[in-house]
């Protein structure tokens, strides 16, 4: 699912500096997450969260049950009372039709080719299913701070590939999706600058740090 085996390692050796983040960073998260909220109203059950972590996004969406390849992530997880499986986005391990949401949050820019796990994605959608996609745009303020971290060697974001919301758009239509819903967080918060919580925004804002693309599988 990952950018290759070596972000696989980096999630299983840091996995506490990634569970870190959420309080060091809390009304970053808390954004995100009500952002994630709204795009997921009306999103039929259940639902699956590829790339799921440590079920911080999970958790409190009541998401039914994730999939991710670093075992100290679902060690987490499932203390956090959520049904994991160890699998990655390539290889779902279910059969066709079998979720009304699928999330995919932040998961994608770890993704070597993001094409075979969303076709995996449109499979086990049921139709009339929703994806929700969670992204940093490339060109925000946020994605331009992440991707100057990333060539300076971060141990996550080295192996991150930031797309910009047209790539995005353009890799959910190919995999036979049709975008539907945008939701846009994150701006006011700026990297370097006092980060609040934010309300988010129904519709695509160009200056939005977080941006929730939602888009439907049709028969």
């Amino acid at each position: 699912m990952v950018r290759g085996f070596e972000v696989v390692e980096a999630f299983y050796e840091y996995w506490a500096d990634y569970e870190r983040w959420f309080d060091e960073h809390r009304e970053l998260y808390l954004s995100e997450l009500a952002a994630l909220k709204l795009a997921s109203r009306g999103v039929p059950k259940p639902w699956l969260e590829v790339g799921v972590g440590s079920g911080r996004f999970a958790e409190p969406l009541g998401v039914d049950v994730g999939v991710d390849p670093a075992e100290p992530m679902l060690r987490v997880a499932t203390s956090r009372g959520l049904e994991v499986v160890g699998a990655v986005g390539e290889g779902l391990p279910f059969r066709g039709g079998s979720f009304g949401g699928v999330f995919l949050v932040v998961t994608i820019c770890f993704l070597k080719d993001p094409k075979p796990a969303l076709s995996e994605i449109f499979r086990v959608l049921k139709p009339g299913g929703r994806l929700v996609v969670g992204f940093i745009p490339l060109e925000s303020p946020w994605g331009v701070f992440y991707s100057q971290l990333a060539r300076e060697g971060h141990r996550f974001y080295r192996y991150a590939r930031f797309y910009r919301v047209e790539e995005v758009e353009e890799l959910v239509r190919g995999a036979g999706l049709t975008p539907e819903l945008y939701v846009s967080t994150l701006r006011v918060s700026r990297p370097g600058s006092e980060e609040v919580l934010e309300e988010p925004s129904l519709g695509l804002r160009r200056d939005a740090g977080f941006v929730v693309l939602r888009a439907l599988r049709t028969p």
